[in-house]
């Protein structure tokens, strides 16, 4: 998934994400913190077309108490 599409996908869900982005020593990835009532998640959102790795998508979702089914995009994907 693009880093854009997922970034607007969590607003819609009502999450914040913190503009202080920092970068992932060593990984050379820029992480932002997104927060969602109590919970909170680091994920790379850097760069609009950067393509996200499932795997963190999911674990996102999971930290943010968000459903991955109801990601956009063909659900074989996901």
């Amino acid at each position: 998934m693009e880093s854009a599409t997922f970034r607007k996908w969590l607003v819609q869900q009502g999450c914040r994400i913190d503009h202080g982005e920092h970068h992932l020593r060593h990984e050379g990835r820029v992480m932002v913190t997104v927060h969602r009532g109590g919970r909170k998640a680091e994920v790379p959102l850097g760069g609009s077309h950067r393509i996200i790795d499932a795997r963190l998508v999911h674990q996102a979702c999971e930290e943010l108490g968000l459903d991955p089914e109801q990601l956009p995009g063909p659900k074989s994907r996901v």
